[in-house]
């Protein structure tokens, strides 16, 4: 919807002959499918740690997922793309690109399941992302999270319900997601990593380049939690959404490859910093 805000930014662009800065500094997008209990916890998290806007893409959810955000009255920060069919989500991730990516300056690509945690002190992630603007994407270590051995959906927060994950170590947490900069993007490559244009790629935390999907994994000063497993009832309701990117089909058994491994070690950063950003909210500021 175009905007007297927009009108602004437009006209300042065209005043110093460049283009105009794009409306939100930090945006994300996903793809979902029948995750709306998720949405509410997902959405207000992020918004929390500075995220602007969302790029919703629902492939094909039961009950619609911009009836669900209108419903939550989220609706004024979130743009939802109905994209059905199966194997989308690069498809997505590229129409994010093309069609959005004039509209922030940086957009996080990740999952109903996935919560980026900054591990600064200060914990707004738009200032942690200023360090990284020279490159083309900044690529966070997943952390796999397990069961914390709940067979069924317990009531609540699940940020609260799974405390427990692998060791930095775990196999699978090689596994990185993208904070790219759309205008040094030429294209969505996989779910997990983007092709740059020439002279830009992507970094880790520390600066050191990475080339694809995976990377030793570093987790100083952010990670990205991934609540792959939650309950074993909820895996099951994985397995039959079926993955987004590839022809592959979960199988139960993944289940407990990863649940295995992932209650060894009890993880409250995100806990400890949301405690952080309801102390720092000033008396009178409904929550």
């Amino acid at each position: 919807m175009f905007s007297i805000k927009n009108l602004i930014s437009t006209l300042k662009g065209a005043n110093v002959g460049q283009p105009a800065e794009p409306e939100y500094y930090l945006a994300v997008c996903c793809i979902v499918k029948n995750e709306n209990d998720y949405l509410r916890e997902w959405l207000e998290y992020h918004r929390k740690i500075g995220v602007e806007h969302f790029f919703i893409y629902d492939n094909g959810s039961e009950i619609p997922v911009e009836e669900t955000v209108n419903t939550l009255g989220f609706n004024s920060f979130a743009t939802v793309i109905e994209m059905p069919g199966k194997r989308k989500q690069v498809k997505a991730y590229q129409h994010c690109i093309d069609r959005f990516g004039k509209r922030a300056r940086w957009i996080a690509f990740i999952d109903m399941d996935e919560f980026i945690v900054p591990k600064t002190d200060d914990v707004h992630l738009p200032k942690l992302l200023e360090k990284y603007e020279n490159y083309g994407g900044l690529g966070v270590s997943w952390l796999i999270f397990g069961s914390n051995n709940h067979q069924r959906k317990p009531a609540g927060s699940q940020l609260e319900n799974f405390t427990k994950r692998a060791e930095v170590d775990f196999l699978p947490n090689r596994h990185i997601k993208s904070i790219v900069q759309p205008q040094h993007v030429r294209a969505a490559d996989m779910a997990h990593c983007f092709y740059y244009k020439q002279g830009f790629f992507c970094v880790n935390e520390h600066f050191m380049p990475i080339p694809h999907a995976t990377a030793d994994p570093s987790v100083d000063f952010i990670q990205l939690n991934h609540y792959y497993c939650r309950s074993f009832q909820e895996y099951h309701q994985k397995v039959a959404r079926g993955n987004a990117d590839t022809k592959r089909k979960r199988k139960l058994e993944e289940f407990h490859n990863h649940d295995r491994d992932a209650n060894a070690v009890v993880d409250t950063t995100i806990l400890d910093i949301l405690k952080r950003l309801e102390n720092s909210q000033p008396r009178g500021v409904a929550k």
